[in-house]
């Protein structure tokens, strides 16, 4: 079962991020990751390229890119790390297979502020008017530091993802990421 987080915490960005955030990618080319032209909305992946349980997840991110970037989501990697390099992250993309994400260095923490990200890896669903539908973890293969599970029981983010394709209401809105904190810059 999800972690389910207190009704406090519960509360995601009731009055949008700010979908004017214009950042380059890692290709030098302009972008805003909270806004999008796809039907369904923009999907955040924060993640580093040196955090064991990140990079564990590398398959599953492949698997979503390619189910979900058809189904009218953009998807992007948000290197947090403000010391990598674009080459050390094309690097990184290639080594784990993430080469057709598009990918932007977060190096002063705009998009984490905004999205409110502590922990790598950690998602973002942001809707087309700007309100978080969904933060938090990807599904339940690290139930806690140190802790793996050979079988994953709770697809979070694939639920959340499917229950907007199919136009019902978001299951769960916030589920705590395990990982790698996000140091404060």
């Amino acid at each position: 079962m999800a972690k389910h987080l207190s009704p406090e915490s519960l509360a995601l960005t009731k009055e949008g991020v700010n979908q004017s955030i214009v950042l380059q990618d890692i290709q030098g080319q302009s972008r805003t990751p909270l806004k999008t032209d796809q039907a369904n909305g923009s999907i955040l992946f924060f993640v580093t390229h040196d955090c064991p349980i990140s990079n564990a997840y590398s398959p599953e991110l492949t698997r979503l890119r390619n189910e979900f970037s058809s189904k009218g989501f953009q998807l992007t990697l948000v290197y947090v790390d403000p010391d990598v390099t674009a080459d050390g992250i094309k690097q990184h993309m290639k080594d784990y297979s993430l080469e057709g994400y598009t990918a932007i260095s977060d190096k002063k923490h705009v998009l984490v502020k905004e999205a409110g990200a502590t922990i790598t890896p950690e998602v973002a669903v942001i809707a087309n008017n700007g309100t978080i539908s969904y933060r938090g973890r990807i599904d339940n293969m690290y139930p806690a530091l140190g802790q793996r599970r050979r079988i994953i029981t709770e697809r979070d983010l694939r639920n959340v993802l499917n229950s907007i394709v199919d136009n019902k209401s978001i299951p769960i809105t916030r589920t705590k990421a395990v990982g790698c904190y996000i140091p404060n810059l």
